[in-house]
Order: C-alpha cells, then sequence, then structure tokens
C-alpha cells in the first residue's frame, strides 16, 4: 500500500495538471511523473515484500484475570535500517484495543517490543496473527504480511490472595505437608473393621446384622474420618452477571470457590463442584491428591454465566446424586429477585434433609447502593423501594434458613472468601465438637 510520502508527491503533480489549462505542455509532464511515482511504488512494493522477516513471541507462563503481565515480541532478520510497524490484535479479553508499535530492525541485532497486559476476561481467548508492515528502501509503499499464526491463550480465575485469607490458605498448604498436625478428640465416627464384642464394649457399638449373621455378638470399630465431603453449587445464571470493581460476580465467587477447595483439599475431603445455571453445566470431582487442584483450575477456568434462570432444585438433585452421603454443601449465588429467593429457600431446605448446606449470598452493590441511598428523580423512588423490598426478602430468606439449622453468610465481593472460609472452618469446628 501507499505511504504518505507517495500521496504528497502525487499531489504536486497534481499541480501540473491544474496548470495545464494554461500550458498544456505541463499535462504530458505530469503523465510522466504520475508514472514514474507509480513505477517507484510497485518497485519500492516488490523490494519491501523481499526483506526477510522472522518473529517469535513469549508468553507468561501463566495469565491470571486482573494480573499484570508482560509479553515479549522478537524480530529478526531485515535489512539496515528497515522499519517495520508490528500489530498484534488481541481478544477483547485479553486487551482492551489492538497494540501497534514501531521498531527498526537490522540482520545483526534483533528487535524486541515488550508491552504490558492486564487480562480482562477468564477463558480461552484467540489472539490474532501478527502482522507486520515493511516500509521499502524509498519510503514509498508498505507491504504487509502476518509473521506469526493465530493461536489461542487461557486466562485463569484470580488465585492469589493477601490479608487473612492468605493465611488460612498457607496453613492449609502446610497440613498437607504433615507441617502442622491435627490434633483429633472424642470418639471416631468413620467404620474401620468388626470383631467379637468385649466386655466393657458400648451397646451402641454392636452390629446387630453381623451379630444375627453369626450367632454372636459382633462389634463396629470405628475409626477418625480421614476426609469429609464438600459439594460447591455454583450459580452461573444471570444475578451472576453484573459487574463488581471490574469483575463479574460470577468471578468472585469462582475465586472464592476455588479457594475454599484448596482447604478442603489439604484436609483431605473430597471436593465436588457443580456449576450450573437453567441446568447442570459439569460436575468436577477434587480428589485430595497431587495434582487435583491443578485440574480442577484447568476444568473450571472458562465457566460463564449465561443469561438463564437459576434452576435451584436441579443444582440441589444433582448434589444428591453427587453426594449420596452427609456432606456439607456450599452454594454460592446473589439473590436479587423475589421469585429466586423462594425457589432458593425450598433447595436449601430439602439439601438440609441429608446434608450440611451452607448459602453464600453476595451482595449486589447496585441495589444496594439504590436501597440507601437519596432517590433523586421519580423514577429513582421506584427503584428504591424495589431495592429495598429485595433487601427485606434477603434477610428474611436468611432468618428463616438460620431457623431451620442452614449457615447463612451474605457478603460483599471484598470480603466473600474471608467470610466464606470463614464460615466453613467453623461449620467444622462445630461437626468435631
Amino acid at each position: 500500500m501507499p505511504t504518505g510520502r507517495t500521496f504528497i508527491a502525487l499531489s504536486l503533480v497534481a499541480v501540473l495538471f491544474a496548470a495545464g489549462v494554461v500550458a498544456p505542455a505541463l499535462v504530458w509532464a505530469g503523465l510522466a511523473l504520475d508514472a514514474a511515482i507509480l513505477g517507484g511504488l510497485l518497485v519500492d512494493l516488490a523490494r519491501a515484500r523481499r526483506v526477510p522477516l522472522a518473529a517469535w513471541r513469549r508468553w507468561p507462563t501463566l495469565l491470571t484475570q486482573g494480573t499484570a503481565a508482560e509479553v515479549e515480541v522478537e524480530l529478526t532478520g531485515g535489512s539496515a535500517g528497515a522499519t517495520v510497524w508490528l500489530r498484534e490484535g488481541l481478544h477483547p479479553g485479553l486487551a482492551a484495543a489492538p497494540l501497534r508499535h514501531e521498531l527498526t530492525v537490522s540482520v545483526a541485532v534483533p528487535a524486541r517490543w515488550r508491552y504490558p497486559i492486564s487480562p480482562r476476561l477468564r477463558g480461552e481467548h484467540e489472539v490474532a496473527p501478527l502482522t507486520a508492515r515493511v516500509r521499502g528502501p524509498w519510503g514509498l509503499a508498505w507491504a504487509q504480511r502476518d509473521l506469526l499464526p493465530p493461536e489461542r491463550q487461557r486466562v485463569y480465575p484470580q488465585v492469589r490472595w493477601e490479608g487473612r485469607v492468605a493465611r488460612l490458605l498457607v496453613l492449609a498448604h502446610r497440613r498437607q505437608l504433615g507441617q502442622a498436625q491435627l490434633r483429633h478428640h472424642g470418639i471416631g465416627s468413620e467404620p474401620y473393621a468388626l470383631r467379637e464384642y468385649l466386655p466393657g464394649d458400648p451397646l451402641s457399638r454392636v452390629h446387630w446384622k453381623a451379630t444375627a449373621r453369626h450367632g454372636r455378638l459382633i462389634t463396629r470399630e470405628d475409626t477418625w474420618e480421614r476426609g469429609g465431603r464438600l459439594v460447591i453449587l455454583l450459580d452461573c445464571a444471570r444475578a451472576m452477571t453484573s459487574l463488581d470493581g471490574g469483575r463479574s460476580k460470577l468471578d468472585h465467587a469462582l475465586a472464592t470457590a476455588l479457594a475454599l477447595t484448596r482447604v478442603a483439599a489439604a484436609r483431605g475431603d473430597r471436593v465436588t463442584v457443580i456449576p450450573f445455571a437453567d441446568r447442570v453445566e459439569r460436575i468436577v470431582r477434587v480428589r485430595p491428591s497431587t495434582g487435583g487442584l491443578a485440574r480442577a483450575y484447568r476444568a473450571l477456568y472458562d465457566v460463564q454465566a449465561r443469561l438463564a434462570e437459576p434452576a435451584y432444585d436441579a443444582a440441589a438433585e444433582a448434589a444428591y446424586a453427587a453426594e449420596p452421603r452427609r456432606a456439607v454443601v456450599v452454594l454460592f449465588t446473589s439473590v436479587v429477585d423475589l421469585a429466586a429467593a423462594e425457589l432458593l429457600r425450598e433447595a436449601m431446605l430439602r439439601l438440609e434433609l441429608r446434608h450440611r448446606p451452607f448459602l453464600v449470598n453476595l451482595e449486589d452493590p447496585e441495589i444496594g447502593h439504590l436501597a440507601f441511598g437519596a432517590p433523586a428523580t421519580v423514577e429513582d423512588a421506584f427503584a428504591k423501594v424495589a431495592s429495598m423490598e429485595i433487601t427485606l426478602a434477603n434477610r428474611r430468606l436468611a432468618r428463616h434458613l438460620r431457623r431451620a439449622g442452614v449457615r447463612v453468610v451474605t457478603a460483599a465481593a471484598d470480603t466473600l472468601a474471608l467470610e466464606t472460609l470463614g464460615g466453613y472452618l467453623e461449620m467444622l469446628r462445630v461437626r468435631a465438637a
């Protein structure tokens, strides 16, 4: 394609055509100059296309949402003093707009371009081909080519924590490594073996079916549970699409769910994560073994919220099917309408029949702002009334569920992880007592 220098030269030649009204000979001179410029353009374009170029792009080891990282592009080849414009067509999940940079390359020294990125969205995003425009030696033409093919990059959820949450995760990691022993008090509850009854054994330990089968008293030996069971239900429906601090509510909930998974797996618990919207999206099982957490991150990094109503009843049924034994069931959601609150209440009460449910309700900052702010217009007043009704419905829901024995935490995004981990550990302490 022509450069600015070519257009300037053609503009100057156009003056000769204007003067050709007075002196017709100038028209022929203008035609000759136009032909020379176009000929030079074609020669310059051919020479620019023959400039040898090779490129490499180096990505960070791990891309996480909201974390600054640096990408390096190295360009080799070229000719002495060749000017190259590079263009990176990044997905909007990686950068707000395409990036451009000018480099001067030579045969002897590679040229490098380092640019920062801060991924905005989780998931797998496409990176367009690295495009280069090489300017010809005469500066009349640009030759464009793709130096690198398109590729896909994964952006993982935010997994780094600070403050008290980080300390809890460090403690969990040390327990996993055996550096901090757990002390158990009382009587264990995990079935271990059967043996003959001995004087002094409590009658509550007698295994009556085995006694009837063998014709003599048989006692059940119990030991400590080596690992509990945790089911995480992750709401991916309409209410979780709204933004809070530049990240969606689902982003905050997923990061907290992964932190909870780390703590539970470090204790030796078996964890099942079930994302759902109007249907169950997937079922991810995490075993307390080497590589289990990494597989969980790879299986959940691209979970996205959809514009659908949450099927709390389907999520409860999935929890029953995934874990037939008594388990702690943590449900992450955000209640923003009255119909959803009623459906959620019924689902939590159904879970309470077998499991130990724990509701984590993520506050909506916009509803809180409308409910407690001063309205400026009639429309704001109507919005305030609706927001206050939703806020009161959330409080009634929490009060009703607590009376039924369900643990409820209502938290903002910045305290969600700490409140969730604290509530889960408190449930374990109550159980141990």
